[in-house]
């Protein structure tokens, strides 16, 4: 039954005329919101070494200081180094908390109030892969900057790329990088080969893919943190340096995240929560984990391995055209 009121319309059914979900309020999101912006605070605060938060924020303590004190996350007070670890470490598991907890509601909405109809499904994949566009474009700026330093490179960094000083520091691209390439794409086809089972209704396959595929991300991570220890420039060394640790530190954090979703999908499987037809959270997890494998492929080749010698590679290439048309 319906009935109009200042030309709109009122559904009083007691049922549901249309397949979406509409969402009921909830207070997840600005809490979730609130947390990340206190984290990304603390952050700044530890990196840039700031003992009083009123300074930083550079407003009136006298306005600020009830709310902070108050809510004893973003002190304003002077703070050693390790109180601010200290406040971090207790935003992250208030981060974690609100992370399951919405998660937990996702689960009974899908699984056993069965509100993710076709038609909310499919809106579903059109946000991951708007999601997954957005991510390239996020990698992209930071490719940007690389190919125009190393194609382009200028005086000050002595017309040559890698760097002077950086050349004969550069990491063997065919050592642990090359390791982390053939893990990843491992752990892409275990993924795959999970899918298939799942397409097929064949459990264990799919448990073991997925546990091949969430130890290979870890020992991916693992990998990656010892790699860090090897090289012997910092993110300050200039354009090879910021490009190199931004690219390969905003692809391990996607790595992480990536293993966390294998590792829900997981568990979501040994409770019997999918089915052939109905898995969203695992095939996305996949959409995901696929595209961490290519954007790494884009940083082993032109980041480790081409970029590491392009000098090289374009003096041996102007040999080749002399040798060819003297």
């Amino acid at each position: 039954m319906e009935y109009y009121n200042d030309d709109r319309i009122y559904n009083i059914s007691k049922h549901q005329q249309h397949p979406f979900y509409l969402l009921s309020l909830s207070r997840l999101p600005i809490f979730m919101a609130t947390f990340s912006g206190c984290l990304a605070i603390l952050i700044i605060i530890k990196l840039q070494n700031i003992s009083n938060l009123s300074k930083f924020l550079d407003i009136s303590s006298s306005i600020m200081e009830p709310f902070f004190t108050v809510s004893g996350i973003l002190p304003s007070t002077d703070l050693p180094s390790d109180a601010v670890d200290t406040r971090i470490l207790q935003v992250l598991v208030l981060i974690l908390i609100t992370l399951w907890a919405w998660g937990y509601m996702i689960v009974l909405e899908a699984t056993y109030e069965g509100k993710h109809t076709f038609d909310v499904q499919v809106s579903l994949a059109y946000g991951m892969v708007l999601f997954l566009m957005s991510e390239a474009m996020l990698f992209f700026p930071f490719f940007w900057a690389f190919f125009h330093a190393s194609l382009i490179p200028s005086v000050t960094v002595g017309g040559i790329w890698p760097p002077i000083g950086i050349q004969s520091e550069t990491l063997d691209a065919f050592m642990l990088p090359l390791a982390n390439t053939i893990i990843l794409l491992t752990s892409g086809v275990t993924l795959v080969l999970a899918h298939r089972a799942m397409i097929e209704g064949i459990k264990s396959i799919i448990l073991n893919g997925l546990y091949i595929s969430i130890t290979l991300g870890i020992l991916f991570s693992w990998l990656q943190y010892l790699e860090y220890g090897l090289t012997k420039y910092t993110i300050t060394d200039g354009l090879f340096g910021s490009t190199f640790f931004m690219l390969t530190g905003l692809h391990g954090f996607h790595v992480i995240v990536g293993t966390c979703l294998l590792l829900a999908s997981y568990w979501r499987a040994l409770q019997n929560h999918f089915s052939k037809q109905y898995h969203i959270l695992f095939e996305y997890s996949a959409w995901y984990w696929h595209f961490v494998d290519v954007v790494w492929l884009l940083v082993f080749v032109f980041l480790y391995w081409w970029g590491a010698n392009t000098t090289a590679d374009l003096m041996r290439f102007s040999r080749y055209l002399a040798e060819q048309y003297p």
